[in-house]
């Protein structure tokens, strides 16, 4: 199991006479913590997520793991010690393994070779074929959920295994990306052979130190996993073909786990007849399917919209439930669980806006000029450059939140759960000549010129790989940008009769949509391929200054705030409401983020009143609020994870740049200054390891701070003849770059490349 971290401010001290000591991982259904039972022996702790204990479902599934965890031989898993309720919640407590997980030791030493991959192979497929003949799916197995104890591998997380006597389609089909099976993403049945897949895909890894289907992003990996070959390079040959066998996309053609150890342990009188794998199949002819992005329309795929596995929880195993801890007395590891006190999971229950006709001096007053009232869609011509291309949102995590100040992580964590970056966007490589790279600080290209106003809101995304821009202006369009050469794609997106203030990608159902929130009062939902507009979203009563998009368990979503001082919260795909607006802010809401705090997935909303305010978006309530402003308006949000903390980094008419701790509330870090008038624009990102914030502002710079060591990074970025309204963040190429829209009517994009020290 990985190495404990601290307790994170808030987390319990004691569970039901159990000790917290250290925090282990955390994933889709849980925290894992460490613990010391009454006896003093360690075991590992896992505590149902806050926000999903009081649904029935979520507890029940979880609850499951003890179940599924007691089917399966206990050679190959982490017995399960104890189950029950603590405030309201339910736990499981299960044997603690120490050793590292499969992923750490590639990582830290490199591949396995001769003997000891051989071995590792037959335990692991040991492992897996005793949790087959209990009639369980893994559906997570990965080097992550390997750990090499003492006595040998053990395989860890049943969090989402399920029975084989269940049918599981993709609404249950939760894995980790680079290690999922083909039908894991094309809606079919998920069965034992699904773990073969993974099971061959981490051997791959043991072998190699690289993954059998790579890509620079989850789609891509994706893509390979359903459309190409295994990179089999540097796997000995009398593993090759075996494993090439079990990575074929037909599922039936793989062998069983029962088939491999016969296989691996040359028992000839069982040997297993091994089929060579079949050509490819066709591509589907649906748009694939990407985990946090598109999303089925049907009910809420609460299993499948749980966040990927964070970093690796490791380990206990979900189930049924029991009697109260007051009335009950902790397990000791060094005895097995009373089943007598174990959990049942079936007792578990649980007026228009208008138009501006001249520009005020101030940057962007809530008054504002009369509009036409939004008429109804209308059909723009077709762009220039048609194709059925997918959007993939520049953001991460299973709230992937694509907004002008962008955010955070999810399923932009590495495959083994473990945060690549704490970016907001997506590295990539588009297609396209080699380059070098430009210094810190200098356009990559002249500036992006086709809005004939101001460029208030920039959203960065991917076109079949290639990064894009989306951007909103004040012309009452939005365009998207091929960022590899600066080109326009396809004719602007038009219909809204006031600025388009905010812009982000999303997902609705199988398709990819643009979103734009007006000073029409409306938000609206377009098709990125012919710019038609699918639907129109009416509530706000005033103009609209800011939206976001994510992924709430399952449903796209899309949230909105503006002059009314409400928040809403959207469903994309069926254009309509999704529960009450989010009340509490006193003035205009200019900036939304999404992302999770502690697992809880959030809207990070920011105010002229002075405040940032956390909302949680499951129980429609705030978190907290932060008086973040120095007294004064906020206008500018970014959010960003690290170590495990979300972070929000703030910015306003103050013209200073702060960093705040969103558990805590307290601001970490100095007051970031340099900026001679209001700071309009951030986004968070990650260069070479370091956290930094990218901000605009009313001087006309682009500066970029280093969050950790809290000063600027090099000089600022001149180039705009106005104000700065947008900033994004993101990679090219593997190059990262900053992005901006301005007053200027331009966008300007900006190497980040070799960071001053």
């Amino acid at each position: 199991m990985p190495d404990p971290r601290p307790l994170n401010p808030g987390a319990p001290g004691q569970i039901a006479g159990y000790r917290l000591t250290g925090l282990l991982g955390q994933g889709g259904q849980g925290v894992v913590y460490l613990g010391i039972a009454p006896s003093g022996g360690k075991v590992a702790i896992k505590i149902l997520h806050a926000w999903m204990a009081d649904d029935s479902d979520a507890r029940r599934r979880f609850l499951r793991e003890v179940e599924i965890a007691r089917r399966v031989a206990p050679f190959c898993t982490a017995r399960v010690l104890d189950a029950g309720l603590h405030d309201d919640g339910p736990y499981i407590v299960s044997e603690y393994v120490p050793g590292p997980s499969l992923d750490q030791v590639i990582r830290e030493s490199g591949p396995r070779t001769g003997g000891g991959l051989e071995r590792l192979a037959v335990a692991t497929v040991s492992a897996l074929a005793a949790i087959h003949r209990a009639g369980v799916v893994h559906r997570d197995f990965k080097p992550g959920n390997v750990i090499l104890g003492p006595e040998g591998p053990v395989v860890i997380d049943f969090g989402i295994s399920r029975a084989n006597d269940h049918t599981v389609t993709r609404s249950g089909s939760v894995g980790t990306p680079g290690y999922m099976s083909p039908e894991q993403f094309t809606g079919e049945t998920v069965s034992q052979a699904s773990d073969v897949f993974s099971w061959a895909a981490t051997m791959v890894y043991a072998a190699t130190g690289h993954r059998a289907f790579t890509g620079d992003t989850v789609p891509a990996v994706l893509n390979a996993i359903l459309h190409h070959e295994p990179d089999l390079s540097g796997v000995p040959d009398d593993l090759r073909s075996l494993l090439a066998t079990c990575l074929s996309k037909d599922a039936g053609l793989r062998p069983t786990a029962s088939e491999l150890h016969r296989t691996l342990t040359g028992d000839s009188g069982h040997a297993a007849t091994l089929i060579a794998p079949a050509p490819p199949r066709p591509a589907p002819t649906a748009p694939l399917p990407v985990p946090g992005e598109a999303r089925s329309t049907g009910p809420a795929q609460t299993q499948a919209a749980d966040p990927a596995p964070g970093p690796d929880p490791a380990q206990t195993q979900p189930a049924d439930r029991a009697q109260g801890p007051a009335q009950r007395q902790p397990a000791d590891p060094a005895q097995g669980p009373d089943p007598a006190r174990t959990p049942s999971a079936d007792s578990v229950q649980p007026r228009p806006a208008e138009r501006h006709e001249t520009r005020s001096s101030e940057p962007d007053e809530d008054a504002t000029n009369p509009v036409p009232p939004a008429g109804p869609p209308t059909r723009p011509s077709p762009p220039g450059r048609p194709s059925r291309r997918r959007v993939l949102v520049a953001g991460g995590g299973v709230l992937v939140a694509a907004a002008a100040a962008l955010t955070l992580p999810s399923l932009l964590r590495g495959d083994d759960g473990e945060p690549t970056t704490p970016t907001t966007t997506t590295p990539s490589s588009p297609s396209g000549a080699a380059r070098t790279a430009p210094p810190f600080g200098t356009p990559l290209y002249k500036p992006l010129a086709g809005h004939s106003d101001d460029v208030r809101s920039v959203a960065l995304g991917r076109i079949d790989g290639t990064l894009v821009a989306l951007t909103g202006s004040d012309d009452d369009t939005a365009r998207i940008w091929d960022l590899t050469d600066g080109t326009p794609v396809g004719a602007p997106f038009e219909g809204h009769t006031g600025w388009v203030r905010s812009v982000a990608f999303a997902a609705a159902g199988s398709a990819q949509v643009a979103v734009t929130a007006s000073d029409d009062t409306t938000v609206r939902i377009w098709d990125i391929t012919t710019r038609t507009e699918l639907g129109r979203l009416t509530g706000h009563t005033r103009p609209v200054k800011a939206t976001a998009a994510g992924d709430l368990r399952g449903t796209p979503i899309a949230v909105s705030g503006g002059q009314d001082t409400v928040v809403r919260v959207w469903d994309v795909a069926n254009h309509r409401s999704f529960g009450d607006p989010l009340s509490g802010h006193t003035a205009t809401v200019w900036s939304i983020a999404l992302g999770t705090l502690t697992g809880t997935p959030v809207a990070v909303t920011a105010s002229d009143d002075g405040t940032v305010r956390v909302w949680n978006l499951i129980t429609r309530r705030q978190i907290r609020s932060i008086s973040a402003g120095g007294g004064e308006g906020v206008r500018a949000l970014a959010i960003y994870e690290l170590d495990g903390v979300t972070y929000a980094v703030t910015g306003g008419q103050d013209a200073a740049v702060r960093v705040w701790n969103l558990s805590t509330g307290a601001q970490t870090g100095p007051t970031l200054t340099g900026h001679s008038g209001p700071v309009w624009a951030l986004a968070a990102g990650n260069l070479n390891g370091t956290p930094v914030a990218v901000s605009g502002g009313e001087d006309g710079t682009v500066r970029v701070w280093d969050l950790r060591a809290g000063r600027p990074l090099g000089s600022p970025f001149r180039g705009h003849d106005d104000r700065i309204w947008s900033v994004a963040f993101g990679d090219l190429a593997g190059d990262p770059i900053a992005v901006s829209g301005g007053r200027d009517n331009m966008i300007r994009v900006w190497s980040l490349a070799s960071p001053p020290r």
